[in-house]
């Protein structure tokens, strides 16, 4: 079964949410989504605001409001 679009964002952010830099390949293998389910999810993420491409360099981080939205909803994606 694939994972829901908010599944696959709440992995992403999870992932993140540790700190760092990661690229969509790293974010796809950590979480174990495809490379599709991952991009539409930094997609998603980018758009709110969650997520940010840092310089343009490919590579994502988390957000203040991301950590928030993590913080708030992300715990109830990890049972």
């Amino acid at each position: 079964m694939k994972p829901s679009g908010v599944a696959a964002d709440f992995a992403v952010l999870a992932i993140l949410s540790v700190g760092g830099l990661m690229t969509v390949d790293q974010l796809s293998r950590e979480a174990g989504l495809t490379s599709w389910s991952t991009r539409a999810a930094v997609a998603r993420l980018e758009a709110r605001g969650l997520i940010v491409d840092s310089q343009r360099q490919g590579r994502w981080q988390i957000t203040d409001r991301g950590r928030g939205a993590w913080t708030v909803k992300g715990k109830r994606f990890t049972l």
